[in-house]
C-alpha cells in the first residue's frame, strides 16, 4: 500500500495577487482552515504515513505553520527548503526522503478526491504513472488528455488553445488509432501516482522540469505506461483566482467538498471557534463560519455566506455576506462588506463599504467610504477617497 505522498506547495500564486504578495497560496485560508491543511488532513484520513512538503515562495512561513500544526500530529511531515523550480524539479531535489511509490498532490486546490483509492488503483494497474483526472466544461486552463478504450494515455497537452485541442483530436479520431477516442472533458486534477523509479528518470534528465509540460510528454515519447484514473464526482476547484477562492469558501458552507468542513463546532450552519463573542442581538444568516476570539457588537446582521477568521471585531450595526474576513480585521461601526475578500490586518472605519473586491493585508479603509465593485487593492494601502471600476 502506498503509504507516501508529497505535496507541491511551492507556487507563487501569481494570479491570486494580492493576497498571494504577503501569505502563500498553500495557508490562504478556506473556511478559517489553510488550503494545505485540508490536502494533508484529506491524506492523513485516508492511511497515508509519511507527507513530504515542497515549499519555495515564501516557504519560511509554510514551514513556520507546519512546525506550529503538525509537530505531534502523530504523521511524519517532511519539509526541507529545497528551491525547486518548478514541480517535477522539486520531486527530483526531493529523492532522498521518498523510497517507494508515491503519491504526488497539489497544496493549492480544494478538493474530497478518494487518494486511498487513487493510489490502490495505481499499485493494482501496473502503470508506470497514474493521472487523476476531473471532469471540466473545458479543458484549455488544464491538462488534456486522450486516452484508448483502456484508459491508457496516449497523449498529453498542457493548457491547449481551442485550435490545438481541435486538430489534435481530430488526428487521433480520423488517422491510424481512429478507434482511440479522445475525452476532451477529462483534464489532469493535479494529483499523480508514480513508480519510485520515476526518481530515476528525474535524476537522468535534469531538462524535466515541469510534470504537464515535461515529464508526461517524455514519458509517452519513451514507452512508458502511462493510466487515467477518473476522479468521479469528486469535488475539486483549482484555487487560483479571486473569484475561485471565494467560491471555494462559498462551496465549503455548502458542503460540497465533505467530508472537508469549515474549522469550529458546527451548528446548525455555524461554525464557531473558542471565546468567540457574538451579541444578542447580532442576527446571523447561516451558513457562517466564525474563527476563534471574535467579537460581534450590537445589531449587525452577519451571513448569509460570511467566514470570518481569529480575532476579528466587528462594531456595530455592520453587515457581512458573501465574504471571506481574514485573522485581525477590524470593522468599525456601521460598515458593509459584500461579495468581497480581506486580507489580514485590515481596518474598515465607520460607515465604509467594500463591494465585489479584494483588499490586500494591513491596509486602512477610512470612513464614509465606498470601496467597489471590481477592486483589487495592494497590501498596505489607506484609502482616503473613494475607488470604483469604471
Amino acid at each position: 500500500m502506498i503509504k507516501t505522498a508529497v505535496v507541491l506547495a511551492g507556487g507563487k500564486g501569481v494570479r491570486l495577487r494580492p493576497l498571494t504578495l504577503t501569505a502563500p497560496k498553500p495557508l490562504l485560508p478556506v473556511g478559517n482552515k489553510p488550503i494545505l491543511d485540508h490536502i494533508i488532513g484529506l491524506l492523513v484520513s485516508k492511511g497515508f504515513e509519511k507527507i513530504v512538503v515542497a515549499v519555495n515562495y515564501l516557504g519560511h512561513k509554510i514551514l513556520s505553520h507546519l512546525l506550529e500544526k503538525y509537530l505531534d500530529a502523530g504523521v511524519e511531515i517532511v519539509a526541507p527548503s529545497i528551491y525547486p523550480e518548478d514541480t517535477a524539479d522539486a520531486v527530483r531535489k526531493l529523492a532522498a526522503f521518498v523510497d517507494e511509490d508515491f503519491l504526488v498532490a497539489m497544496g493549492d486546490v480544494l478538493t474530497n478526491i478518494d487518494l486511498r483509492a487513487f493510489a490502490d488503483f495505481h499499485e493494482k494497474s501496473g502503470a508506470f504513472a497514474s493521472i487523476g483526472l476531473i471532469e471540466v466544461p473545458s479543458v484549455r486552463d488544464f491538462g488534456a488528455v486522450i486516452l484508448d478504450g483502456r484508459w491508457r494515455v496516449l497523449h498529453f497537452m498542457e493548457k491547449p488553445t481551442p485550435h490545438e485541442w481541435y486538430i489534435t483530436t481530430v488526428a487521433y479520431s480520423t488517422g491510424k488509432q481512429r478507434y482511440m477516442q479522445p475525452y476532451s472533458n477529462l483534464a489532469n486534477s493535479g494529483f499523480y501516482a508514480f513508480k519510485v523509479e520515476l526518481l530515476d528518470v528525474l535524476s537522468e534528465n535534469p531538462h524535466l522540469m515541469d510534470f504537464g509540460r515535461h515529464v508526461f510528454p517524455w514519458l509517452l515519447e519513451n514507452g512508458y505506461n502511462i493510466i487515467g484514473w477518473s476522479a468521479g464526482n469528486a469535488y475539486w476547484i483549482d484555487v487560483g483566482r479571486p473569484a475561485s477562492f471565494l467560491a471555494a469558501n462559498m462551496d465549503l458552507l455548502d458542503g460540497l467538498p465533505y467530508p472537508l468542513t469549515p474549522r469550529g463546532s458546527p451548528r446548525d450552519g455555524l461554525w464557531i471557534g473558542e471565546d468567540t463573542v457574538i451579541n444578542e442581538s447580532v442576527v446571523i444568516n447561516p451558513p457562517v463560519a466564525l474563527g476563534d476570539r471574535i467579537e460581534v457588537l450590537e445589531n449587525s446582521v452577519i451571513g448569509p455566506y460570511a467566514i470570518i477568521g481569529d480575532d476579528v471585531k466587528v462594531g456595530r450595526s455592520s453587515r457581512i455576506a458573501y465574504s471571506v474576513i481574514m485573522d485581525k480585521c477590524t470593522l468599525e461601526d456601521q460598515t458593509f462588506v459584500t461579495n468581497s475578500i480581506l486580507a489580514k490586518n485590515i481596518l474598515v472605519r465607520m460607515r465604509a463599504s467594500v463591494r465585489e473586491s479584494v483588499i490586500g493585508e494591513s491596509s486602512v479603509i477610512e470612513s464614509r467610504l465606498e470601496v467597489g465593485p471590481g477592486m483589487i487593492i495592494m497590501p498596505g494601502s489607506v484609502l482616503l477617497e473613494e475607488v470604483k471600476n469604471a
